[in-house]
């Protein structure tokens, strides 16, 4: 039965929610997430010739990049700019150093850096756990820091972009 006819019933609401970043101590604080997009996929199609016949059928699933949205504080336990940059350091990534090797940024060590699986928790109308997606060995493969302009007043937000192997959903 439609929520809208059984009073018990309730949508989901799209600002009822909360996000971890694996097990990582100084990782991104939850309160300063600003927007999580779902995971999506898309399915392949073969196209199949047989005489005079088309056929379609399904092919490879692959998981979509996700992007993040987070606001930017002053204080170290705020300052997203510098934990990013940091995750970006245990990643693998090498400043100007003319000294070390190059960079060398791998798949394991930058799902390590970002603290391992990355959740999205849905909360229901009370506020409880509702549903939970997991994306599996996720990793950071972009971030636009911002903008800084005497025209707006706004925080600062930081977009991130996540490539993911699968995601799993669980109902809780």
């Amino acid at each position: 039965m439609p929520f809208w006819s059984d009073p018990k019933s309730s949508p989901k609401l799209s600002f009822k929610w909360f996000a971890s970043f694996g097990i990582y101590t100084y990782g991104i604080n939850t309160y300063s997430l600003r927007s999580f997009q779902k995971p999506s996929f898309e399915l392949a199609v073969s196209e199949y010739i047989w005489l005079n016949d088309v056929e379609y059928r399904p092919g490879l699933l692959t998981w979509n990049p996700i992007e993040i949205i987070v606001t930017d504080g002053e204080d170290l336990e705020d300052n997203n700019t510098y934990k990013l940059y940091n995750i970006l350091k245990r990643a693998g990534y090498q400043s100007n150093n003319v000294n070390l090797p190059k960079s060398v940024i791998e798949k394991r060590s930058s799902t390590i850096a970002l603290g391992g699986d990355v959740r999205l928790t849905q909360l229901d109308s009370d506020g409880d756990s509702i549903e939970e997606w997991k994306l599996v060995n996720p990793f950071i493969t972009a971030i636009n820091f911002g903008a800084s302009s005497y025209g707006v007043d706004e925080i600062v937000s930081i977009a991130i972009t996540l490539r993911y192997d699968y995601a799993v959903h669980e109902i809780l």
